[in-house]
C-alpha cells in the first residue's frame, strides 16, 4: 500500500494497517452495539439496562492499547540484547530510535489525551452523560472526528529525504500483482478475517461467565492479548524487514483507531455507557487510570531521551528501568490490585 499508492506510514498505520490488525476489536465494537440494542434473544430491551456488551468492548479496546505499550516496553529489553550482540548496525539503530521515540510522538500524544478525557468522563458520568445531541454522546463523536482529521493531514507521503531513510531490505510478495488483482486479494483477506473476528466475539463474550473472573482480567488483559496478536505479528515481521516507521505506526495507529471504535457502538445502539454504568463505574475508573498510567510512564521512559540515546540518557539504563516498571506495574495493577479491590464486580453480566 505504501509503495503502490504513495501513502505515508502514519496514514497507513492509523487506517489500513490498524483496521487490519485491529479487526477483532472493530468487530467486537460493532457486534456489541447490535447485541446491546437487540438483546441476546433478538428482542429489543431497555437501553439503560443493556450495556454489558458495550462495556466488554470498551475494556477490550482500552486493554489492547495498554498491552501494546507493554509490548513495546518488552521490545526495549530485546533491543538492548541485540545491541550487545551487535545485530543492529548504527544506521539501523538510529532509524529505529527515530521511528519509535520521535516520529510517533504525535500519535502517542493524541491517544493519551483521549484516554485522559475518557477517564474524566467516566469519573463524572452524571455530567458527561448530559453532553449529547439526542441519544448520541459527544465524546465518541469527538474521537471519531480526531481520527478522521489525523488521517486527512497525514495522508501525504513523507518527503523524499525522510522516505529514503527507511531501509527496504525485503521482497514484498504482492509486488508482482497489478492494482486490480492486489485490491481483490486485499478485500478477500479482509472479508475472511472479518468473519473469523465475528465468531471470535461470540466466543469470548462468554469468557467471564465461564471462568468467573473480573472484567479487567478476562477482557482487559487476557482477551486484549489475544486480539492484539495481529499487531504483535505485524510489528515483528515489519521489524525484521527493517520497516521501522511502518511497524511503529501500526502499533500507535492501532491505539488511535481503537479509541475511535465506540463511535460505531454508539451509532448502532443510539446510546452509550455514561448514564448506565452503575456498580461498574469504580472498577472502570481504576482500569482506565491504570491504562493512562502505562501511557504516561512510557513517555517518561522513552520520549525523554532528548539526546537521541535509547539506553543512556539521564542515567545508565534509564529506558530499561522504565520499561521494567511499566511491565511490572501493569501486571500488578491489572492482575493483582484491581481484583482485590473490585472482587465483587464479577463476570456474568452478559446474558
Amino acid at each position: 500500500m505504501l509503495d503502490r499508492f504513495q501513502l505515508s506510514e502514519k496514514f497507513v498505520g492509523s487506517s489500513l494497517l490498524a483496521a487490519g490488525t485491529s479487526l477483532a476489536e472493530a468487530i467486537n465494537a460493532f457486534t456489541a452495539g447490535i447485541y446491546d440494542l437487540l438483546g441476546s434473544n433478538g428482542e429489543r430491551k431497555e437501553q439503560s439496562s443493556q450495556i454489558s456488551y458495550s462495556l466488554n468492548s470498551l475494556y477490550n479496546l482500552t486493554g489492547a492499547n495498554s498491552v501494546q505499550i507493554v509490548f513495546l516496553s518488552g521490545v526495549a529489553f530485546t533491543i538492548y540484547f541485540l545491541i550487545r550482540k551487535k545485530k543492529f548496525s548504527e544506521r539501523e539503530y538510529n532509524l529505529f530510535l527515530r521511528s519509535v521515540f520521535q516520529g510517533k510522538a504525535l500519535l502517542w500524544s493524541i491517544s493519551t489525551a483521549e484516554l485522559a478525557l475518557l477517564l474524566g468522563c467516566v469519573a463524572t458520568s452524571s455530567f458527561s452523560s448530559s453532553l449529547k445531541i439526542g441519544n448520541y454522546n459527544l465524546l465518541p463523536c469527538l474521537f471519531f472526528l480526531v481520527w478522521v482529521l489525523y488521517m486527512v493531514f497525514t495522508k501525504k507521503t513523507d518527503s523524499p529525504e525522510d522516505a529514503s531513510l527507511e531501509a527496504k531490505s525485503y521482497t514484498n510478495i504482492f509486488q508482482k500483482f497489478g492494482n486490480g488483482q492486489f485490491i481483490c486479494i486485499f478485500l478477500l483477506i479482509f472479508v475472511s478475517f472479518t468473519g473469523l473476528a465475528f465468531w471470535n466475539f461470540n466466543l469470548v463474550s462468554k469468557f467471564e461467565t465461564v471462568f468467573k473472573i473480573p472484567k479487567n482480567i478476562g477482557l482487559g488483559t487476557i482477551l486484549s492479548l489475544i486480539t492484539s496478536f495481529p499487531e504483535f505479528s505485524s510489528f515483528f515481521f515489519l521489524f525484521k524487514s527493517r520497516c521501522y516507521d511502518t511497524a511503529c505506526a501500526g502499533l500507535f495507529g492501532s491505539a488511535l483507531f481503537n479509541l475511535m471504535l465506540p463511535f460505531f457502538t454508539q451509532l448502532i445502539k443510539s446510546d452509550w455507557l455514561f448514564s448506565s454504568l452503575g456498580s461498574n463505574q469504580s472498577s472502570l475508573i481504576f482500569w482506565l487510570a491504570g491504562v493512562l498510567g502505562v501511557n504516561l510512564f512510557f513517555a517518561l521512559g522513552f520520549y525523554t531521551n532528548k539526546e537521541g540515546r535509547f539506553l543512556v540518557n539521564k542515567g545508565n539504563y534509564w529506558t530499561l528501568f522504565w520499561s521494567g516498571l511499566i511491565i511490572i506495574g501493569y501486571l500488578l495493577s491489572s492482575l493483582v490490585i484491581s481484583p482485590i479491590l473490585f472482587n465483587d464486580v464479577q463476570a456474568g453480566v452478559t446474558k
